[in-house]
């Protein structure tokens, strides 16, 4: 069975291993759903610099801000989304001065496995389940951290044999392993280092069906080389240029093929913003 696209989710998760252009990436995703016609949210689930970067702005806030047409962009605050998590549950007015009490919790929760990340989780969740927008992008923690946060709600089951947490982690869990509501997408880079932690969080993934892996982007591509033989150019920058370019693409082409078939995106040349690489992007991943 073919799968359905990747926009027709509720959540979609970009993650890979630190400098792939994982921000990048969900930005683009996030501007081509809204090319579309969708209604989207991108999140930032760990700090939000580079996702806001990409929206030409200076910073995301933990409330959701217009930041393009039909986009809306926010980073996730443990400290806020456990403050509105408590009002929900407890049904506290909104006026009451909860946030102190959810600081605290904020410092217990670094203390206790699974809580941190969970809190991260349930309110990507939530919003994706409760929100206005058609599809939230979520700009996922790197590949390192990854399995740690799509572990949480099942570490947080075990640590709650009975009762409404219980309840919600197994929610959570069974959103995330729902591939008609959430996917995963891995940004890789065509290098070593790049390629071997995007090979092991497939397998961990293997291991441990905890969400759809639906695509793995291998970035900043380079085309081929000219047909011309570089070693047959007269001595000079030229020369050297194009030995570069074919060696870099040899090594490449030898990482991409380490990789499953998907999308390639090019190495975009030049002085570009952060905003325009994302618009950039956006026009050469295809329809997702």
């Amino acid at each position: 069975m073919t799968p359905a696209p990747l926009l027709n989710r509720r959540v979609v998760m970009v993650s890979g291993k630190g400098g792939t252009g994982k921000s990048a990436l969900a930005a683009a995703l996030a501007i081509r759903a809204a090319r579309e016609g969708r209604r989207v949210l991108a999140a930032a689930m760990a700090g939000g610099q580079g996702l806001a970067a990409h929206f030409g702005i200076a910073e995301l806030a933990p409330e959701p801000r217009e930041v393009g047409r039909g986009i809306d962009a926010m980073a996730i605050e443990r400290a806020a989304a456990l403050d509105e998590y408590l009002r929900l549950q407890l049904h506290v007015p909104r006026a009451a001065p909860l946030r102190p009490f959810a600081r605290g919790l904020d410092v217990f929760a670094e203390a206790v496995p699974g809580i941190r990340d969970v809190i991260t989780v349930g309110k990507l969740l939530y919003d994706a389940s409760n929100g206005p927008w058609d599809l939230i992008v979520a700009d996922a923690p790197p590949t390192g951290q990854l399995l740690s946060y799509l572990r949480a709600p099942a570490t947080i089951a075990t640590l709650a044999p009975s009762g409404r947490v219980l309840q919600q982690a197994e929610w959570m869990a069974g959103l995330l392993a729902d591939p008609a509501f959430a996917s995963l997408v891995l940004v890789t880079l065509p290098e070593e280092l790049s390629v071997t932690e995007t090979q092991e969080a497939v397998a961990g993934l293997g291991a441990e069906p905890l969400v759809d892996l639906y695509d793995i982007v291998a970035n900043r591509v380079l085309p081929p080389p000219p047909d011309a033989d570089p070693e047959e150019l007269p001595p000079g920058p030229h020369r050297d240029a194009a030995l570069l370019h074919a060696g870099r693409h040899a090594g490449q082409s030898d990482w991409l093929a380490e990789l499953p078939p998907g999308p390639r995106l090019p190495y975009l040349f030049g002085l570009l913003t952060p905003g325009e690489v994302s618009a950039r992007l956006a026009d050469e991943w295809g329809t997702p």
